[in-house]
């Protein structure tokens, strides 16, 4: 009697047993790894994101690396790894339709800088030559006009142009008839977009403009027979004219730069300190399929506001997101086609790591000034 009690009582444990769910395997998230901001492999990459992200832009100037504020890598399987990148740069002289590289430009001077923040998530895959930005977010902001005039009050301010204001056209159109004159038969260009618009005050306002050009045939022999340009017209070359204006004479004087389909310097002739190392260099590939992404242009951060006899100054902000997925534990990327991967090799991108930064970022300034460069 006591065998068979035992017998059932033992069959009962172990139905109870039976029917307790297995213990869920816990997922652990991704280890990402924190490089150094001046790392060597990280600012080569951090270069090399920074010119895919001027390639895919069609409109305003391109950018260039000031320093890399921060940075995360997730290894991924093989021998590809996805950067997480947060980088502090600087507006360039030149427009994104030179097609130029940011190393062969030159940043504007203190008192007109643009400065700001960019965002972006890069693969590397050096077996398979794969460099590739699937995503970035950029925001810049024009330097402060009141800290400027406070170490400067004769520099030049970037101030909002007023695209259908007149007399901004009749200059430029006075500036566009020299070029054409000196250009002679054959083409005649015009006004595309005004781009940038800047004053200054030296013995009565100077006014400094660079805009953008397109341009319509003209028939040989009959130059002064010109058409207009087509409405689907793209610019041919970027112009910068000033106009100095006193009681008398009115001079504008300017040049123009014309657009090349190629970039003007090779890679190696970089700088050395600017080179990239040629493990990078050589895996570049045609990207057939465009990254997401954007530049967003902030205004004048605004004057800040008078409390007990002292200034508070305003806070500056520069909200570049960029995420792919909102998935703790990411998501597969599919990557454009030409490169060729098998599903299993597709690498796997996670949200955009926020928070606190490593210990070893941000990385040193290649220009330390305080106005430009994002808190």
């Amino acid at each position: 009697m006591i065998l068979t009690l035992s017998l059932g009582l033992l069959v009962l444990v172990q139905g109870a047993w039976s029917t307790i769910p297995p213990p869920q395997v816990s997922q652990t998230l991704p280890l990402l790894l924190e490089p150094s901001c001046n790392d060597s492999q990280v600012l080569s990459v951090a270069g090399l994101a920074l010119e895919k992200i001027n390639e895919d832009r069609k409109e305003g100037y391109i950018l260039s690396l000031n320093r890399v504020a921060d940075v995360k890598e997730h290894h991924q399987e093989g021998s590809g790894s996805m950067y997480y990148l947060t980088l502090d740069v600087l507006e360039t002289t030149c427009h994104v339709l030179s097609k130029k590289h940011w190393k062969d430009c030159k940043i504007r001077q203190l008192h007109y800088s643009v400065y700001g923040q960019c965002k972006a998530i890069f693969y590397v895959n050096l077996p398979r030559r794969i460099l590739h930005l699937p995503a970035y977010n950029c925001t810049v902001r024009p330097v402060s006009r009141i800290h400027i005039f406070r170490v400067c009050a004769v520099c030049s301010a970037l101030i909002p142009k007023n695209i259908s204001d007149t007399w901004i056209f009749q200059t430029v159109s006075e500036f566009l008839e020299k070029i054409n004159e000196e250009i002679g038969v054959g083409k005649k260009f015009h006004l595309f977009k005004v781009t940038r618009f800047r004053i200054q005050w030296l013995l009565g306002p100077t006014y400094l403009m660079e805009f953008l050009v397109t341009e319509s045939p003209c028939n040989k022999s009959l130059p002064d027979q010109c058409l207009q340009p087509p409405d689907d017209a793209q610019p041919v070359g970027i112009c910068k004219a000033t106009l100095r204006a006193n009681l008398i004479k009115k001079y504008v004087p300017g040049m123009c730069e014309f657009f090349e389909s190629q970039p003007t310097s090779a890679p190696e002739s970089d700088p050395p300190e600017h080179q990239v190392p040629q493990q990078l260099a050589s895996t570049a590939a045609p990207t057939l399929e465009g990254p997401k992404g954007s530049v967003q242009f902030l205004p004048d951060p605004p004057v800040g506001k008078i409390e007990d006899g002292q200034e508070k100054k305003p806070i500056v902000t520069f909200p570049a997101h960029v995420s792919l997925t909102t998935e703790p534990l990411g998501e597969v990327l599919h990557l454009p086609s030409h490169f060729l991967l098998e599903r299993k090799e597709l690498p796997i991108v996670l949200p955009f790591p926020e928070g606190s930064r490593s210990n070893e970022c941000p990385g040193p300034a290649a220009y330390a000034y305080s106005l430009i460069l994002p808190p």
